[in-house]
């Protein structure tokens, strides 16, 4: 076993939080092309609802500020748990009651052009899912949020504000927006940090792998819930294929791995299991068949549906003919002794061109 030294945590890190956070952002713009602007906004609703019940509490306590005032608490959470995920962030903290965040381009959910093309109100769909319901989660029914700026809307950053009131909140007043055109500066000395004995820079890399794996797996559980298995396939496929047309040679380059042949193609895609943590075998059958066995699959659970599995492995299909029409790659289950089953990977040399 290679030793997982910082230098190697980091490339693999890079590589697998890139290639999650990337899946991610498809998953969201192949609903909205093939479902539209309200799916969209449901989707949005219901994966950060979802993931911010599984997370918040534990991640107060984490971060050692579930003791803070309520305001302070709130922001802290969103401007920590952002950063270690890899997106920057502004934090300003006016007084105790009321603390400004800032979320700052580029936009990790929206990789390239993305940004330009999504309906700009998602922006205000994303803040009133996740952040009025900080108040509610702590117990607190004075806080609430203040939408002020957003990114869609012209401003450079998407800004608001968490504000604890005198008095308790009715369910209409814990999201409101108010147009701010002149907001505090940030200074980053003053901003929140974390403590580097307890988040040292390998820690950091790994939670920022698992924060984009996190969402992958969300939001197929939330596409799953709304539209079931077919539909959900249908988008799981189309983005694993898209985005192996759009980022296929760039994930190669990041790889290392040099040339195109049969060999090359199956060390690729060994490299990218490698960079996601998976449990994998991979073998030279012969000089033009090569073979890989998946046993994990990460961000999902091992036992992860059949359909979803033949529908994210049209990234290698496609990544594979990007890179040589004559080598085909095909996926089958075999068992493996009990109840574990291996997902097998073969890439053969055809000789001849297929397409």
């Amino acid at each position: 076993m290679v030793e997982d030294t910082l230098e190697r945590v980091r490339v693999r890190c890079v590589l697998s939080t890139k290639l999650w956070g990337r899946t991610f952002s498809g998953l969201t713009c192949v609903t909205f092309r093939e479902r539209g602007a309200d799916a969209l906004h449901k989707l949005w609703f219901d994966v950060l609802c979802g993931h911010q019940v599984g997370h918040y509490h534990e991640g107060l306590k984490l971060l050692g500020i579930d003791k803070d005032p309520p305001a302070i608490a709130a922001a802290k959470y969103h401007y920590l748990t952002n950063r270690i995920g890899g997106l920057d962030m502004e934090y300003v903290e006016e007084s105790p009651k009321k603390v400004w965040i800032r979320y700052v381009a580029p936009m990790w959910t929206y990789n390239g052009v993305a940004l330009l093309a999504l309906p700009g109100r998602v922006r205000r769909t994303i803040f009133s899912a996740w952040h009025p319901r900080n108040g509610q989660l702590m117990g607190c029914p004075r806080l609430g949020y203040v939408g002020t700026k957003f990114i869609m809307e012209g401003d450079p950053y998407d800004e608001g504000y968490f504000l604890e009131y005198d008095r308790d909140l009715a369910p209409g007043e814990i999201m409101r927006y108010e147009v701010v055109h002149k907001t505090p500066e940030f200074d980053p000395a003053k901003a929140p940090k974390l403590d580097p004995k307890i988040w040292p820079e390998a820690r950091l890399l790994k939670a920022q792998r698992n924060f984009s794996g996190g969402y992958v797996a969300t939001t197929v559980e939330m596409l799953g819930r709304t539209y079931g298995e077919y539909v959900t396939n249908f988008i799981v496929g189309e983005t694993a294929r898209m985005l192996a047309v759009q980022y296929i040679h760039e994930l190669k380059t990041m790889t290392g791995v040099a040339g195109k042949d049969v060999g090359a193609i199956a060390s690729l895609f060994a490299a990218m299991l490698d960079a996601c943590y998976q449990d994998f075998t991979a073998e030279k059958i012969s000089p033009t068949r090569h073979r890989i066995a998946l046993r994990s699959y990460r961000p999902f659970a091992d036992d992860a549906p059949e359909g979803l599995r033949a529908a994210f492995f049209q990234f290698q299909s496609m990544g594979t003919r990007i890179l040589n029409g004559r080598v085909k790659a095909t996926r089958h289950l075999e068992s493996v002794g009990g109840a574990k089953t291996a997902e097998i990977w073969d890439f053969e040399d055809t000789g001849s061109w297929l397409y």
